[in-house]
């Protein structure tokens, strides 16, 4: 099938703009046109519609290529702009491509023609997906930083030695000292009994985290609190420790009423929940071609569950642990994410660590369901050959069996910056073909049937 093209053709020889036309409709386009051939018209047409490419003549009577060209980016657009020419010297073609054309071709080659505008097509795409890239990692930072700002709860991060790097409002409000004041300050200063930090810090280096632990902190009048800290260790890429996060709660006024405390406990919980739905959100903003992917597997999963008769408490555990499966991705650069092209052993090596990186963010959060190991052993095989612990058969979580199959399928399924989409079939192929080597054979059945009898799709 023939493909759409919107061109502006700028060239004073209408035989020339349809011999330029012919090429194209050879080279596989279906293309709609205008042309013209002064700088009055070239500007209507501009703002008239989107165009895909502007194919252009290097001379015309009181108008030309380098006036064509300084209108084009007055107006601010990004599209391929090719000279078609009957002559130009070497060193005019050189100055232009300086300027900012992006080819020139000889009229007497118009041969390629069609593969010149394929490839600036290409290269146009891709700097609209880079712009776009950047604009939605811009956002997520935007969004992390309203969720850090706004929280009721006081949110810190510390230094090694306990020094503040950065708080958000509710740590004002709930020591009552200045921004400025707070900056200053030491975390263990506010510890009423220096026996407490002691414990938090000794149980947070021997396990990583700590949840919910009670203490009495000072506020900057001498009013004691009872607090709630939940804290992780935040890690270098060696792994080696190089301070802490961590989340307040004032519990004072819970003191006294049991109940009420525990209510308050289960608040935090969802917080923290809320908080790795946040940051799983922050890797699909963080990387186009994944986004919907983490929600697209956790359907897939749910339905397969579903078909293999899983209890309805194990398929809700599936379900969220699908959402927010590659939440351990926010750890991956973003040039590599989106990188086009193969990746190297040593990116594909990093991209690797996002399940240990997931299950370290996620272990601490009080699930009823078992969704950290989910995480970590998603990448796990039947055989052993997986990632990131080579662990095999029953080893394996059958949640994290279902979630395997279901990535695999929605991933070969779906366009990456470094592939084209594979198809369905191919990745219901992938999967037969290794139903019992690499995964769960009972989980593909399950997924065929979906698809080949009952009609699923993605």
């Amino acid at each position: 099938m023939d493909k759409p093209i919107r061109v502006l053709i700028v060239d004073d020889s209408e035989d020339d703009g349809l011999l330029l036309l012919r090429k194209l409709k050879k080279g596989g386009y279906s293309p709609t046109y205008e042309q013209v051939d002064t700088a009055e018209a070239m500007s209507k047409a501009l703002d008239k519609q989107t165009w895909d490419v502007i194919l252009c003549d290097n001379a015309m009577p009181g108008f030309n290529a380098f006036s064509a060209l300084e209108l084009y980016k007055d107006k601010g657009l990004d599209l391929p702009f090719i000279i078609v020419s009957g002559t130009i010297a070497d060193k005019t073609a050189v100055a232009a491509m300086k300027t900012g054309v992006h080819d020139y071709i000889m009229k007497d080659n118009l041969a390629r023609l069609s593969s010149a505008v394929d490839r600036e097509l290409r290269e146009a795409k891709n700097r609209q997906e880079r712009r776009e890239s950047t604009i939605q990692l811009r956002k997520s930072e935007e969004k992390y930083r309203t969720l850090f700002e706004d929280s009721r709860d006081a949110i810190y991060l510390n230094d090694k030695e306990g020094g503040l790097i950065d708080f958000n409002r509710s740590t004002l409000d709930l020591f009552g000292y200045s921004g400025e004041e707070m900056s200053g300050i030491n975390t263990k200063s506010v510890f009423v009994n220096p026996d407490e930090y002691e414990r938090l810090q000794d149980e947070i280096a021997q396990k990583g985290s700590v949840r919910e632990f009670e203490v009495k902190l000072r506020k900057k009048d001498g009013t004691e609190m009872d607090c709630l800290i939940t804290s992780t260790v935040r890690l270098a890429r060696d792994k080696s420790i190089i301070g802490y996060q961590g989340i307040v709660r004032d519990i004072s006024e819970l003191a006294s009423n049991r109940k009420q405390l525990e209510k308050t406990l289960k608040e935090l919980r969802k917080a923290l929940g809320g908080t790795v739905e946040a940051m799983a959100l922050t890797v699909e903003t963080r990387d186009p071609y994944t986004a919907g992917h983490q929600r697209r597997v956790s359907n897939l999963a749910r339905a397969i569950a579903t078909e293999m008769g899983v209890s309805e408490d194990q398929i809700q555990g599936i379900r969220l642990a699908g959402v927010i499966h590659d939440v351990g991705k926010i750890s991956v650069p973003g040039e590599i994410l989106s990188k086009p092209g193969r990746i190297g052993t040593n990116e594909f090596g990093i991209i690797k660590e996002h399940p240990q990186v997931g299950y370290n963010i996620l272990k601490t959060v009080d699930f009823p369901w078992p969704i950290a190991q989910i995480v970590l052993q998603h990448h796990e095989r039947m055989d052993g050959s997986g990632y990131p612990d080579g662990i095999s058969g029953d080893n394996i979580l059958i949640e994290a069996r279902i979630l395997a199959v279901a990535d695999v399928v929605e991933a070969m399924a779906s366009h990456r910056p470094y592939r084209p989409a594979l198809g369905i079939d191919i990745a219901l192929r992938e999967i037969s073909k290794n139903r019992v080597s690499f995964y769960d054979s009972k989980v593909v059945d399950a997924c065929l049937r979906l698809f080949n009898e009952k009609g699923y799709r993605l």
